[in-house]
């Protein structure tokens, strides 16, 4: 969890026990760290990047990623499918919810598709992290941490300089 979301809560508590606020959390929150859930730096250039929801800003794609998420786990609760596929079947249906975020974050395309790419890459991530469970193969396990780390890392370093350029001025 977020260390500046743990300070806020901390903070409140004592606050409240002492009787010096009669805030609630969310008001609380949104007067001292309105950001805590967006990586995205406090500025103009990143309001297409997130959603102001009762005074907080939410990142837009961690927030579509975590519905995803969200979903993929009650379609698996419904259904049980990672259980009852071969690999075969898994691998291919793993890589359809991953060539999305791949090609969305590759090439500049409109911020809604971005978003049904990161939803999509929400399901990837729980149908993944479930799968390590319910799979016996090592080689699967190994297969899903190494593809994991192998996206995860290139993504995450292109959102840090995106999110640089644009800080600076420039274009991402």
């Amino acid at each position: 969890m977020n260390h500046r979301l743990l300070e806020l809560f901390r903070d409140f508590r004592q606050r409240s026990r002492s009787g010096e606020t009669d805030q609630s959390l969310l008001e609380f929150i949104v007067e001292r760290d309105p950001y805590v859930f967006s990586h995205h730096p406090a500025c103009d250039r990143f309001r297409g990047h997130v959603w102001k929801i009762k005074g907080l800003y939410v990142c837009k794609g961690c927030l579509m990623t975590f519905a995803g998420m969200v979903a993929g786990a009650l379609v698996y609760v419904s259904t049980g499918w990672l259980a009852s596929m071969d690999v075969t079947g898994v691998a291919v249906v793993f890589s359809l919810l991953l060539i999305p975020s791949v090609i969305a974050h590759g090439l500049d395309l409109p911020r809604p598709l971005k978003h049904g790419s990161r939803f999509l890459l929400g399901v990837l991530v729980v149908s993944a992290l479930i799968m390590l469970f319910v799979t016996d193969s090592w080689t699967v396990r190994l297969i899903i941490v190494g593809t994991y780390f192998a996206v995860k890392i290139p993504l995450a370093r292109r959102r840090e300089r995106m999110n640089r350029a644009l800080a600076d001025g420039g274009d991402p």
